[in-house]
């Protein structure tokens, strides 16, 4: 490839957004980058992780494209209000966590099982994703996978987002993560589920959470 460039390699250098102009070239190339994947992309659907800051241009461009974009529900916050799944744009995806961020499960036990430095981020993300699902306290003593989990996952399906997806470490309910972002660690990229497919399906406990995820697909016109 270099040889055929003369030792140019395919890159994208983005200009900083600072002026009008610079926001138009940046969109114009991007646009163009954009259409090339999708041209490729064949019958697979092409998704832009718009999460974090994005210039203004970019979400526009993407709709534009046909390209979905990503609705975090303890993300989507504005004025002072968590927007509820019902008010969500059709043509987007919908997910509590990527590869980025800790499991459900992980960020649960930080913020009332294991006192840490950031356990009141967790618990303020928590209380979000507890307005998103309309979770109200019954007891004192609340499970995360008897009382949150279900109330979870109903709110995200029930979302009027076209997919709705969540991480397998979610869909479980497991601890473990398989990146920590900003790091250079060799445990990144390395972790394997601890269990087979075929274990999961005989364990009881398992069996009983698919299939309230079932019911829950099936309710939801998801299946």
């Amino acid at each position: 490839m270099l040889e055929r460039t003369g030792g140019r390699a395919p890159h994208f250098h983005p200009r900083n957004d600072s002026k009008p102009e610079d926001c138009e070239a940046n969109r114009h190339e991007g646009e163009e980058y954009l259409r090339a994947v999708l041209e490729e992309s064949g019958d697979a659907r092409v998704i832009g992780e718009d999460l974090g800051t994005v210039p203004r241009y970019v979400r526009p461009s993407l709709r534009l494209l046909g390209v979905a974009g990503f609705k975090i529900p303890q993300w989507e916050f504005y004025h002072g209000r968590v927007m509820p799944g019902a008010e969500y744009e059709r043509f987007s995806v919908a997910t509590y966590a990527t590869h980025d961020h800790k499991p459900m499960r992980a960020l649960w036990e930080e913020a009332f099982e294991h006192a840490t430095p950031t356990s009141d981020q967790a618990r303020a993300e928590l209380e979000k994703i507890a307005t998103f699902c309309g979770f109200a306290r019954t007891s004192e003593q609340i499970e995360f996978e008897r009382d949150f989990y279900p109330a979870m996952m109903k709110a995200l399906f029930e979302s009027e987002s076209w997919i709705s997806v969540v991480m397998i470490t979610d869909l479980l309910a497991r601890r473990y993560r398989f990146n920590i972002p900003g790091t250079a660690a060799s445990s990144n990229w390395v972790r394997r589920m601890q269990r087979t497919v075929s274990q999961l399906r005989s364990s009881p406990k398992e069996r009983k959470r698919m299939q309230l995820i079932r019911a829950l697909l099936e309710k939801t016109g998801r299946a």
